[in-house]
């Protein structure tokens, strides 16, 4: 199926850095897009556009439709063009899609950037009509102001579960989505697309932000808790029937800039809400149903929280 047969259009829920990003390179190549954001957000995205600052796409203000809540499309054929990216952060989310009720997203093919896993239930559940697809994103970007996103990573690529259902759907968003420069790899396992990013992510994100350390100084100083905590999460994707190769994960730890911070560090250091129950907790409660010990991950997500409660008290 080409693009042009297909036409899809895009909204995006959470105009991050994430959800700008994409906004913003979709509609730099013509694309129709909505943002669906906080009404001052939306406002201002609305009045004044998307800028984006990146090294690898240049820099560039995209104008994009916006709006704090989104509404039914009426056309039966229009819905089916659809296709709604879900980024905003996890501890947000429940939040968010308050502004996107299910009968906005009838029909519409639905691709969560979202870290973790336990989010595909809930979206599947709250929009029984949409088509949801496994899909996780690498890449490095930040809002740093409502519309204003930097890109600081080298990459954007995204990987896509495909399936029977959504078939030539998740084809031509491909297509639309590497034309935009947006690199993109079609995988038939969904379980697979979303734990072999988990597997780095939250290793990394833990120890850097229970330390307080960049990857380049957590991977030296506390690489007992990282391998602990890579360990860890293998041995509950195994349960699942999802292989990781954990030595891969520690070289791509290895490999990373050393000044990189992961997000979750970054939450910590700006005194925003970190992306904790999502991504730990989440571990922990799929070690309890598989039965599986993960004794590092459970006293640094402790610590954590620890650190959450002082923030709050």
């Amino acid at each position: 199926m080409t693009t042009e047969k297909f036409s899809p259009f895009f909204t995006i829920l959470g105009p991050g850095g994430v959800g700008g990003l994409l906004a913003g390179l979709l509609a730099r190549r013509s694309h129709p897009v909505t943002v669906v954001a906080g009404g001052s957000t939306a406002a201002r995205i609305a009045s004044e556009g998307l800028r984006v600052e990146s090294a690898a796409f240049g820099d560039f203000t995209a104008r994009v439709a916006a709006r704090p809540r989104l509404r039914r499309l009426p056309d039966a054929s229009e819905r089916a063009r659809h296709v709604l990216f879900v980024a905003p952060k996890g501890t947000s989310l429940s939040a968010a899609l308050d502004r996107v009720p299910p009968e906005a997203a009838a029909d519409a093919l639905i691709v969560p950037l979202l870290n973790g896993f336990e989010h595909m239930e809930l979206l599947r559940s709250r929009y029984p009509r949409s088509l949801v697809a496994g899909a996780a994103i690498h890449v490095g970007a930040a809002r740093v102001a409502p519309g204003h996103i930097e890109h600081t990573s080298p990459y954007t690529r995204v990987e896509l579960a495909g399936s029977a259902a959504a078939g030539e759907r998740t084809e031509t968003l491909s297509a639309v989505l590497r034309d935009a420069g947006v690199g993109v790899r079609l995988v038939e396992d969904e379980e697979r697309v979303l734990w072999e990013k988990y597997g780095f992510l939250l290793p990394t994100a833990l120890v850097c932000a229970h330390t307080g350390l960049p990857i380049g100084e957590a991977r030296v100083r506390h690489r007992t808790d990282m391998v602990g905590v890579v360990e860890e999460v293998a041995a509950v994707a195994s349960a699942r029937g999802v292989p990781l190769d954990t030595a891969a994960i520690i070289a791509m730890a290895d490999e990373r800039p050393a000044h990189t911070k992961p997000s979750m560090l970054f939450d910590r250091e700006t005194g925003r809400p970190m992306e904790l129950d999502p991504l730990g907790g989440a571990l922990l409660r799929a070690a309890e149903r598989a039965g599986v010990d993960t004794p590092t991950t459970a006293r640094i997500v402790a610590g954590l929280r620890a650190v959450d409660r002082a923030r709050l008290s």
